[in-house]
């Protein structure tokens, strides 16, 4: 059967306030206005440099939404006006068609004619590109960020993985001597304009995987002279999408420039490419300066900013909110608990038996948190281990206090009938204004009911705060991480945690976030739902399972609030970067 567009169903659980807040102000002013919003400069002011552009290793939400502009993939999401969580459709990008046969193993995908790289080469895109970008997922200098969507679903990926790790580190001619002379079983072009991919069992969700931007074109006589997302890499960028890298001086300024006489509907792009440029500024240090930029019109929208000034959010609000835009996220902030084997410290110890979590978790003031960092603008409570845009959601709390303010007297209550004494937890986090803010209120919270926490900082980055937590070595300076994450697709993305990091049977554990989870009743019903045509009931239950049991401890899950300036028009935005689609925005001339 051929395929041309499918609708992922979303979650049917809404939030009544989400609904009255979630509108972009500036959805309704699709022409601008002076009519069709074509040309002009978007101006984005970035809290420092983009922290990846190679498709193969970019995994922040903020990299994605500018490689958004520099990519394509064999399919898309098309862009929402109405939020985040309402970017659920899939439409054709680079794969004008594709077909799947009637077992469900095999995808054959028929790319479009005529398209063609820019940058560093202007040579057409052929199937042999994608082949090439996916070989290149198991490089042992450089791992694809997102490996467990692939290494059990294609066909002959893990032999290939496992005989790649055997390849010299350093040496790029080694790697594309093993790519050359090696092949995934599953993955092959047909011909310059058609390709196959062959799964080991059927998946509900392959086409959210190849949304990705891990599954971009790459000329292999291009990418094969750099390491992965080098210097070398960004100045000399092959682009498959709308945007090519005009100028790139680190630390500075990044410059994309739409290819000259870019045709989106000739080439079938989804995208809106409406301006001629994006000017990425990024040489701001706080959210503060961002906010600044954007006020006085030297900036019309943010990058790298998790969190805008509450201040900034209410002026915003009360003077001009047409260029307030907002919608949930799905992006959780939440605790993890170090159970990476056998404890190494009584804290640890503690948060292995359920009643110990259960007494952590009845201290935690979630409404306190919210306000702390910016209120209900700037974050719901969260209380499950899914979030409002994803499926399988419930809208549940298993442990209801009073207010979402916490319960002490609980919390006392269970550490009695526990006899837990002296209970002491070290809390790791990175250290940012934010993330300080909630990890000293959790602290302050805690102490109520008798639980010292103690901080731990680490350096603010996702790989400093990563590395720490996977370092066997230092097991023993945490048993708690304030961490975050953010769905990779929105809908049907539950694979992600409840089928991904919290699987013992797909996760080796201790290599995200710091989560190592063991639960067999989950395993068996994220098979179930991954084997189910419609897997909404087995996630809701897997939700409710790993919710109850605490596999980690949500938090809040943010909002997002972005300010622009009074230049941008046909907001839109994508789920893929959690955000604005800054390749579909518009700016008054």
């Amino acid at each position: 059967m051929t395929h041309r567009r499918r609708l992922v169903a979303a979650s049917s659980v809404t939030l009544a306030a989400l609904l009255l807040a979630g509108c972009s102000g500036g959805a309704s002013e699709q022409d601008g206005a002076d009519g069709d919003p074509s040309g002009g400069t978007l101006r984005v002011a970035s809290v420092g440099d983009v922290d990846a552009l190679d498709p193969l290793i970019a995994y922040s939400t903020e990299a994605w939404q500018v490689i958004r502009a520099t990519t394509r993939q064999l399919v898309t999401y098309a862009g929402s006006t109405e939020g985040i969580g309402e970017d659920t459709e899939i439409v054709p990008d680079l794969a004008e068609s594709w077909d799947v046969s009637d077992d469900g193993l095999d995808y054959t995908f028929h790319l479009r004619e005529g398209v063609h790289f820019s940058g560093a080469t202007d040579r057409e895109i052929v199937a042999a590109d994608f082949v090439y970008a996916i070989k290149r997922f198991p490089d042992p200098n450089a791992n694809v960020s997102a490996i467990t969507y692939y290494n059990s679903l294609f066909e002959g990926f893990t032999d290939y993985a496992d005989q790649f790790a055997e390849v010299p580190i350093g040496d790029l001619d080694a790697v594309d001597e093993f790519i050359d002379t090696h092949d995934i079983s599953g993955v092959t072009a047909v011909d310059d304009h058609t390709l196959r991919i062959s799964l080991t069992r059927p998946s509900a969700e392959l086409l959210d995987v190849l949304t990705l931007n891990f599954v971009s074109p790459l000329p292999q006589e291009v990418v094969s002279k750099y390491f992965a997302d080098s210097l070398e890499f960004r100045q000399d960028y092959a682009s498959s999408g709308p945007y090519y890298i005009d100028s790139y001086t680190p630390d500075q300024k990044l410059v994309l420039t739409r290819v000259e006489g870019y045709d989106t509907e000739a080439v079938g792009d989804p995208r809106g490419a409406h301006v001629d440029a994006i000017e990425i500024d990024t040489t701001s240090d706080s959210a503060d300066a961002v906010a600044q930029k954007i006020q006085t019109g030297e900036a019309d929208t943010g990058l790298y900013v998790r969190t805008y000034p509450a201040a900034v959010l209410q002026d915003f609000e009360r003077t001009k909110p047409e260029q307030l835009h907002t919608s949930a996220s799905g992006s959780a902030i939440f605790l993890s608990w170090n159970n990476s084997g056998e404890a190494t410290t009584s804290g640890q110890e503690f948060l292995s038996s359920l009643e110990g979590r259960q007494a952590f978790n009845y201290t935690l003031d979630r409404a306190g948190l919210q306000q702390g960092i910016g209120g209900e603008k700037a974050a719901i409570v969260s209380t499950e281990i899914l979030t409002s845009t994803i499926l399988g959601y419930n809208g549940e709390n298993p442990y209801p206090t009073d207010g979402d303010a916490g319960d002490v007297a609980r919390a006392t209550e269970l550490l009695d009938a526990s006899g837990a004494e002296d209970v002491s937890l070290a809390l790791a986090y990175r250290t940012n204004a934010e993330y300080e803010k909630i990890a000293t209120a959790i602290q302050a919270s805690a102490a109520e009911a008798g639980i010292t926490v103690s901080l731990v900082p680490v350096e603010d980055s996702f790989g400093a705060i990563n590395a720490f937590l996977s370092d066997p070595v230092k097991d023993d300076q945490w048993d708690l991480a304030l961490t975050t994450w953010s769905p990779d697709w929105q809908g049907n993305s539950a694979s992600m945690t409840l089928g991904g990091w919290l699987d013992s049977d797909v996760a080796p554990g201790g290599t995200w976030n710091g989560v190592t989870y063991d639960n067999p009743e989950l395993n068996a019903l994220a098979a179930e739902a991954l084997a189910a045509e419609d897997p909404a009931e087995a996630w809701s239950e897997a939700n409710r399972l790993a919710s109850e049991d605490l596999a980690w401890f949500p938090l809040l899950e943010r909002i997002k609030s972005v300010p622009s300036s009074d230049a941008v028009t046909n907001w839109v935005w994508t789920s893929l970067g959690n955000g604005p689609d800054l390749s579909s925005l518009a700016v008054r001339g």
